[in-house]
């Protein structure tokens, strides 16, 4: 099946202020103000398509265009960094000019140092055909287990983890997404034409820097979907890697990716094994240069010769810095000074970036691929469409309503000449050119005012 896909990104925040460290609806107000400045809102769909806003609990939280491929995500959700910390410069800058100085700090991670959890969601186009429970019922053993490739890594009381996320889940399913968190979403929220296209909302995922880590958690779990929705049912194959008891697994994965896990046939097998299994099964849906990414993770952790990797996974490079600060600064290395280097590890522009523009870790995108999805679309899915009329409403100085399913302009001529709303319907994610995008872009062409 022909896929969109996305992430959506919950930012930690802390901002001080004249000595004093500002609550999160504080520092939250001060960091939109430069966007509600802008589109008189702190939630506004931008030039690339993707969708900024402060979401509950006063985190930031930015969406990507709906991407048409893993590589084309990656290039997005870093865009999508770098203008989180573009709206931190701005809002320091403004609130400078008014004679309040303040300073923000920016999180991709997923908890904060009281044990708030916060969220990377990944969404992924699946056929309206696909009956939900089973599909995640055939689905929950890969995402138990996709940690070992993928896991962000936490320093926590004396313990290290592999996965930020696995403790702050409770269920396999569930509409709930702050309390009793589920693996997947459950809710009916398509954001696409009904009657077609369901939404896969997966809550399971750590947030990722490190850009092979971001690859193998959506592109394992493309590979993976195309064993569950496709024609004629899901793969039987799958049901030989059903879990005992998923959540227990889910704890176990985190503490120790070769721990035995107990499957509901009575099988052990540890979460490598589980997850090589699942690259036997659908490794031909994945391009080969995922593919042997994904069985090189496997086959070094499976060895205990995860060092080999740590360039390109999260979790292993995280360790590494640790374990290094712990050798060479020895009794000094307290738990507290731990944990603020777990912390400043995920801040935007700290201390991964420093380690990957030194070469210890890889980057897959470029600089040039990112600053292009900073500003414009991916060209061959809805994204373009809503992109192009949110720039052309703005250089006509027109009011625009913008949601993912449709585009509202307000107040252009009608044919009677009075003011009348326009909307754009883009009920298929897959098309960049939905009927009516011309003649609503060339309305708006008209109304634009004469360049002097």
């Amino acid at each position: 099946m022909d896929r969109v896909l996305g992430v959506e990104t919950e930012y930690g925040l802390s901002a001080r202020s004249g000595g004093r460290r500002l609550s999160a609806p504080e520092a939250a107000e001060l960091l939109f103000r430069p966007l509600v400045a802008r589109h008189r809102s702190a939630n506004a769909f931008l030039a690339n398509g993707g969708r900024l806003y402060l979401d509950v609990g006063a985190h930031p939280e930015y969406a990507t265009p709906e991407c048409r491929t893993p590589r084309q995500l990656l290039a997005a959700e870093r865009a999508g960094d770098e203008l989180v910390a573009g709206l931190a410069a701005q809002a320091r800058e403004l609130a400078a000019s008014t004679g309040t100085p303040v300073s923000f700090r920016l999180f991709k991670n997923n908890v904060d140092s009281v044990g708030n959890s916060y969220g990377c969601h990944e969404n992924y186009l699946v056929g309206r055909d696909l009956e939900l429970a089973g599909a995640v019922d055939l689905l929950t053993a890969f995402l138990v287990t996709r940690p070992v490739t993928c896991g962000a890594g936490r320093w926590h009381r004396g313990t290290f983890r592999i996965s930020q996320r696995a403790a702050h889940l409770h269920g396999g399913l569930s509409a709930l997404t702050t309390r009793s968190r589920p693996l997947v979403n459950t809710r009916d929220e398509p954001l696409a034409d009904p009657a077609r296209f369901r939404r896969l909302h997966v809550l399971a995922g750590d947030s990722n820097l490190l850009e092979p880590s971001a690859w193998l958690k959506v592109g394992t779990m493309l590979a993976v979907l195309e064993l569950v929705d496709r024609p004629g049912g899901p793969d039987a194959r799958l049901e030989a890697l059903r879990l005992a008891d998923p959540l227990a697994a889910l704890r176990q994965v985190a503490d120790d990716p070769l721990a035995r896990l107990e499957l509901a046939d009575g099988r052990q097998l540890s979460a490598v094994e589980v997850q090589r299994s699942h690259l036997e099964l659908a490794g031909d849906h994945a391009e080969p240069a995922l593919a042997a990414l994904w069985a090189r993770v496997l086959d070094a952790v499976g060895a205990g010769e995860e060092e080999t990797v740590a360039g390109e996974v999260e979790w292993v490079a995280k360790r590494r810095l640790l374990t290094a600060f712990r050798r060479r600064h020895g009794e000094e290395a307290t738990e507290g000074r731990l944990a603020q280097l777990d912390l400043a590890f995920h801040e935007l522009g700290g201390t991964f970036r420093v380690l990957e523009a030194g070469g210890a870790v890889t980057r897959l995108t470029t600089p040039e691929e990112v600053a292009a999805a900073r500003v414009s679309p991916p060209p061959d899915t809805r994204a373009a469409a809503r992109a192009a009329v949110v720039a052309a409403a703005r250089d006509a100085f027109v009011r625009a309503t913008v949601d993912w399913q449709s585009c509202t302009v307000h107040d252009l001529a009608g044919a009677d000449g009075r003011p009348a709303d326009r909307t754009l319907g883009l009920p298929d994610p897959l098309d960049p050119a939905p009927a009516g995008l011309d003649d609503l872009l060339a309305a708006l062409a008209d109304a634009a005012p004469a360049a002097s």
